[in-house]
Formats: C-alpha cells, structure tokens, sequence
C-alpha cells in the first residue's frame, strides 16, 4: 500500500499519496528554479501555493479526502505552468520581470541613423553595429543593380519610427528599456 504524505498548503492540511506529492514537488521546484533569485520570489511561491490550495480544497471536497497524483496534476494543470525561462535579475534579454515573453520589433530608429533611422532599426533588431547593415545595403545595392536601393525605399515606408522610449528598447532588445 501507497502511504499518505500530509501537506499543508495554505493553512490547509492536505493528504495525498507519494506520486501526488512528487508532483507538487516537483511543480513547486520548477517554479523556485524559474524565480532565481527573483525579489518577489517568496511571494510569487506562496501566491502560487494559496491557489493550489484552493483547487485541492474543491477537489478534496468531491474526491475524497486523499489525493492521488491525477487529482495533484489536474489541480496543478488549472493553476498553470511554471516552466520557462529564468526571471532572476540575469533573466534573459526579451523577458519582463514578470515573466511574460517581450518580443523584439522592427522600427526605424531616429537615434543614430544617417538617412531614415531604417539600419539603425535593422541594427538594434539584430545587435550588430549600424555600419555593417548600411555596407549590406550599399553592396547589394551595388551588386544586384539596385535592389538594394529599392528594399531600403520600401523597408523605410513599411518599418514604423519608434517615437517612446520603450518601443526603442523593444527595437534594441526586447526589453522595454531603451
């Protein structure tokens, strides 16, 4: 026979068989690894605990009083996943400090550009230095008869200008922070 492991999440005592609880575990762990040394960690991790609480509390009200590993899983799966890259202070680039995912965008940037900010923003986008997207420019342009020429015209119609600060660091790096 499974034994029954007691939990208490929440100021509530849970039961719950070896599986249930390595889940949990396992859950939670991820979730302390994915925090880092994040400043909010403790409170991020006890606001996810107070909501596994409350779905165990409704589970255990209509499944009984032990919890087995399917029941810790659907509870887990309704409060969310954890995974994903690190929220430290040495979170990667492109990441907020709450976790959401900050995609990079393309804008013509006013700051440092020669013509109409379009490689400066092509610069920023990639993290190369503005110098090398202008030679590309003007070598293809020179190479391909002017094709070069004709997608800098067309990219500086399409590529919208970036007047906030933050679309800046969007631009740069994904970050918000110019």
């Amino acid at each position: 026979m499974k034994s029954a492991i007691s939990i208490e999440l929440d100021g509530t005592v849970f039961t719950c068989d070896e599986r249930a609880y390595a889940a949990l575990r396992s859950y939670l762990d991820r979730a302390g690894e994915r925090l880092g040394a994040h400043p909010d960690r403790a409170d991020v991790i006890a606001g996810l605990e107070r909501s596994i609480a409350a779905k165990l509390r409704r589970r255990t009200a209509t499944e009984g009083p032990v919890l087995d590993e399917a029941a810790m899983l659907a509870a887990l799966k309704e409060v969310g996943r954890v995974d994903g890259p690190a929220l430290d202070d040495s979170a990667s680039a492109g990441e907020s400090a709450y976790g959401e995912r900050r995609t990079r965008k393309l804008y013509r940037l006013r700051d440092g550009n020669w013509f109409a900010g379009v490689c400066a923003g092509i610069a920023a986008y990639v993290g190369i230095d503005p110098v090398v997207v202008r030679l590309f420019f003007i070598l293809t342009a020179f190479f391909t008869g002017g094709i070069g020429i004709f997608v800098y015209l067309v990219l500086m119609f399409v590529m919208p200008i970036a007047p906030k600060d933050d679309e800046i660091g969007d631009a740069r790096d994904g970050s918000g922070r110019a």
